[in-house]
């Protein structure tokens, strides 16, 4: 069985709440195994046990690293994440801080390529206002990038999509499902 590890840093707790609503996501497809992990509470060479890791993290103040991750940076950059596959989500407020939106999850990104591993889950920016941005690539954010502040109506939509294509990107699909038609 597939194991994924859904790692986040939150201190407010939208961060936290979000990860919870990838796990579910990630259960109710049947993904494999989820665990979810606060960076600030777990050993992250951990993370070099599981096949598959999902990360997030919030955007603080003027584009600055949420703290739990900003601490651990440390002990992320003696990781082996060699081929590993990952994919990233991001908390920030596009209207409140448009000149750094999104800015953690590019820095995080930097982190996780610098650790060999292969980025996954590339999304849209497509219906977002912003003016600038660290996790923008081509039209692209280097991961999920959801805004709880000013856009929380969208979060449970773009998680459910976002979760279908990252499954596909990590070459997992859900079971068929079990015909209850009898013969």
């Amino acid at each position: 069985m597939t194991t994924i590890g859904i790692y986040y840093g939150s201190s407010t707790g939208y961060t936290e709440e979000v990860a919870k609503l990838i796990q579910q996501e990630c259960e109710r497809l049947q993904l494999g195994s989820t665990t979810l992990l606060n960076v600030y509470d777990h050993d992250l060479r951990d993370m070099e046990a599981y096949d598959k890791l999902i990360l997030g993290v919030p955007t603080w103040n003027i584009g600055e690293m949420q703290e739990d991750w900003d601490k651990r940076l440390a002990q992320f950059a003696k990781l082996d994440l060699q081929g590993k596959h990952v994919a990233l989500f991001g908390l920030g407020d596009e209207i409140g801080y448009p000149d750094t939106y999104q800015d953690a999850l590019g820095m995080l990104a930097q982190h996780v390529r610098a650790r060999g591993a292969i980025l996954v889950g590339y999304w849209t920016t497509t219906g977002y206002t912003f003016a600038a941005s660290l996790a923008v690539e081509g039209d692209h954010f280097v991961g999920l990038a959801l805004d709880d502040i000013t856009a929380p109506h969208l979060t449970e939509a773009r998680i459910t999509q976002w979760v279908q294509q990252v499954a596909a990107e990590f070459g997992m699909t859900p079971p068929a499902p079990v015909s209850t038609v009898s013969t």
